[in-house]
């Protein structure tokens, strides 16, 4: 299977997350694209049927600013994405319990609204209580391959 990862990091923690996941599904024999930056039409989304965010939040519930460019295009263009399937894997602090992770959520809703279908549950990582957020994500890969294929 093909998946584009779209990975959103301010301090670098979710890019070690990706690089682990992205490693992990190669090694299952899937190819991966992991972007950390760019522009909508550099991603071929129309051209694409499965993705995975793996973002952190910053701010007050933002989006890294890495890939906020692509989720602003992708707000103002609003394409019909209900070609693509897609997991989400947040990175937040819940001592922040109004904004935990709402850069994630936000990708959530935004890709809803926009036609995308969520495969499997989605993985939300508390950074005060995890200190191995890349164990998590790589343990929550099997659920979210399965839900994909149950799903096509």
């Amino acid at each position: 299977m093909e998946i584009l990862l779209i990975v959103g990091s301010e301090m670098g923690n979710a890019e070690m997350v990706g690089d682990l996941v992205k490693d992990e599904l190669e090694s299952l024999g899937h190819t991966v694209e992991m972007i950390t930056d760019g522009t909508l039409e550099e991603l071929g989304l129309e051209d694409r049927s499965t993705l995975l965010i793996v973002s952190s939040t910053t701010g007050l519930g933002d989006i890294p600013q890495n890939i906020e460019p692509i989720w602003e295009a992708l707000n103002e263009e609003r394409p019909d994405l209900s070609h693509l399937k897609y997991g989400l894997v947040g990175m937040g602090d819940r001592n922040y319990k109004d904004t935990f992770c709402g850069g994630p959520r936000k990708w959530d809703a935004l890709l809803s609204e926009l036609g995308a279908a969520p495969a499997g549950e989605k993985l939300y990582l508390d950074a005060t209580d995890n200190p191995c957020p890349d164990e998590d994500a790589i343990a929550w890969l099997p659920s979210w391959l399965e839900a994909l294929s149950s799903s096509t």
